[in-house]
């Protein structure tokens, strides 16, 4: 599938195509575009309204050093304790074989075969670039927050999402900043009370990125709904 780089005209239409975008163009978000975004992104619902997210977006040379310490660090081969693990171990059917389908037709799309141990990771090493978006934005929340306001979180994130499509823009939902918090806690005013919950990369998806070709596949409605009459 050809990536849509136009505006979304509808919530439908964002929706179904928003990709996750690992390839972004050189190209800034103009600030009033992106502060909409943040500003309308702020009208999630959240339980309560806590509204429990706080935002560190970065930009220019901030961002440029924050990734270029992100990169290092995870080039280096240096494992950090991830503030929350990405999936439950081990994981069961059918998610199992839905992440192992994704990931196999990602490393498809860019012609890197599973045995080319060294090429998956350079690749996943991309994630400590932002995907070369230009704005990174880390979401953290206080230490004490439980998995309701984590959902919120989520809300919030998706609301993000499909704003960005709405202005033409595309994301990275990336849980990958969850594994590297020093580097966040090192460059971003992050209270020790608080810690990183989640990343986003946002910009102008490339359209002629191989890796963009990617639309993942969804199941069928009764896999997930009963319907009682």
């Amino acid at each position: 599938m050809k990536l849509n780089t136009d505006k979304a005209r509808s919530v439908s239409e964002a929706l179904n195509t928003r990709i996750t975008v690992r390839q972004f163009l050189d190209k800034p978000v103009p600030d009033d575009v992106l502060q909409r975004i943040l500003t309308t992104s702020l009208r999630s619902p959240s339980g309560g309204n806590l509204q429990p997210w706080k935002l560190h977006v970065m930009t220019g040379k901030t961002l440029q050093a924050f990734k270029d310490k992100a990169a290092k660090v995870t080039l280096s081969g240096k494992m950090e304790e991830p503030t929350y693990p990405a999936y439950p171990s081990p994981l069961w059917e059918p998610q199992r074989s839905w992440r192992y389908k994704l990931g196999e037709d990602m490393y498809a799309k860019l012609g890197i075969p599973r045995d080319n141990k060294m090429g998956r990771l350079v690749w996943l090493a991309q994630n400590a670039k932002f995907f070369d978006a230009p704005v990174g934005i880390i979401i953290t929340g206080h230490k004490k927050l439980d998995m309701p306001q984590h959902l919120d979180v989520g809300i919030y994130l998706q609301s993000l999402m499909l704003l960005a499509r709405e202005a033409g823009l595309h994301t990275a939902p990336q849980g990958w900043w969850r594994n590297w918090s020093s580097v966040c806690h090192e460059y971003l005013d992050i209270p020790q009370d608080e810690e990183v919950l989640v990343g986003c990369s946002l910009g102008y998806g490339d359209p002629d990125a191989a890796v963009n070709q990617l639309y993942a596949d969804r199941a069928p409605l009764d896999a997930f709904a009963k319907f009682y009459d």
